[in-house]
């Protein structure tokens, strides 16, 4: 492979690692929401007030705000899907496990490439402007 297609495949390789990456961030939220459905979190702050001091000058928000905003409309039935969103997340984990190791493969020749060729990695870079 050239040192210009191998720059490309990174490119592309990062692009859609970027993507599942996001994907996996959605599912996992979706999953959190679900959970949260059937088992709200606990209030932030309620046994930490006398080991704090003085040490934490902000107040957590209220409990009411934060499940008034984070459960807001959410339905009980979500609980339902999550045994589909932790198949998803396993899926969307495996492919990015593999295009990790397609990945690491393209970059090792990358680097191997320059090794041998260290200049190739200026072709196909503007020229420097010239001096005034």
């Amino acid at each position: 492979m050239r040192l210009s297609e191998l720059r490309s495949s990174r490119r592309a390789l990062r692009a859609e690692r970027a993507r599942v990456t996001y994907w996996r961030r959605l599912v996992t939220a979706r999953i959190d929401l679900a959970l949260a459905c059937a088992a709200p979190p606990d209030q932030l702050g309620l046994d930490l007030t006398l080991m704090l001091d003085d040490s934490v000058h902000a107040a957590p928000p209220a409990h009411a705000d934060l499940d008034r905003l984070v459960r807001h409309s959410l339905p009980i039935t979500e609980i339902h899907h999550l045994d589909e969103l932790y198949r998803l997340d396993e899926r969307l984990a495996s492919y990015q496990r593999d295009l990790d190791d397609v990945l690491a493969s393209t970059t090792s020749k990358f680097i191997d490439h320059l090794a041998r060729d260290p200049l190739a990695a200026l072709t196909g870079l503007p020229a420097s402007p010239s001096p005034r």
